[in-house]
């Protein structure tokens, strides 16, 4: 079993997902069972963004609870889009979401910890080789829907490599894998092959970390490898463990 998890760059456009759809179908053959985990569509400017969402009102921002719920309904949407996709495209599949998932949040609105139930999840997946399962988000034990924080479906991906026992979560960027530096700003940067997860840490620190810290922590203490890569090239990324 593999994780796959596509940012919201690799879900802007059906150009973009065709790509995403080659990667799924290559890791069917080669792994059998693949979880995708989907991050809402697009950057800050885009229609179906998390930030466009969260600009239609100015009062969401008052209630914590509406936040999280507008916030939500990006990955909601990028995940219904990408099982039709697949469906399209000849790979059936099971889209996983809401409080029959078994993936629960618990703790404050916009930066909940994130648990599983894994009975529930196996039992709706049933017998299909691909899951679709939307990030950043899981249901309280209140019912009430509550998201890990911005960048948390990269934690999302990772968590259910850990309780999945998955063999490894790949991510899929617009950049070729971790670099030494950010690639807009020194276009010259270094490329990491491999690095550790202790390595990986301080690179994050940055505006914009290629995979959100909390996730990358999490993936330090269960021992989670990663595979950071392009999901517009065949190139073979960076690969994190240790």
């Amino acid at each position: 079993m593999i994780i796959q998890k596509f940012g919201g760059v690799a879900m802007r456009d059906s150009r973009s997902r065709k790509a995403c759809i080659r990667h799924i179908r290559r890791a069917v053959r080669e792994h059998g069972k693949v979880v995708i985990v989907v991050s809402a569509m697009g950057r800050a400017g885009d229609p179906y963004s998390t930030d466009s969402l969260l600009s239609i009102s100015e009062a969401i921002g008052i209630s914590p609870h509406a936040q999280d719920v507008a916030a939500g309904c990006g990955e909601l949407l990028a995940s219904a889009i990408m099982s039709a996709e697949l469906e399209q495209a000849g790979i059936e599949n099971e889209l996983i979401y809401g409080s029959r998932s078994g993936i629960l949040t618990e703790g404050p609105f916009g930066s909940a910890d994130l648990e599983m139930e894994l009975e529930p999840f196996f039992r709706i997946w049933g017998d299909c080789n691909v899951a679709v399962v939307p990030g950043f988000q899981g249901t309280g034990r209140d019912g009430r829907i509550r998201t890990t924080g911005r960048g948390g479906s990269d934690l999302t991906a990772v968590v259910l490599g850990d309780m999945l026992g998955a063999e490894i979560v790949e991510f899929f960027k617009d950049v070729p894998g971790v670099m030494e530096t950010d690639p807009s700003v020194k276009p010259d940067a270094q490329l990491f092959r491999s690095l550790t997860h202790a390595e990986l840490l301080p690179l994050l620190e940055t505006k914009r970390p290629i995979i959100q810290k909390k996730a990358a922590l999490y993936a330090a203490m269960a021992s989670v490898p990663l595979h950071i890569r392009s999901f517009s090239e065949q190139s073979p990324g960076t690969f994190v463990t240790g």
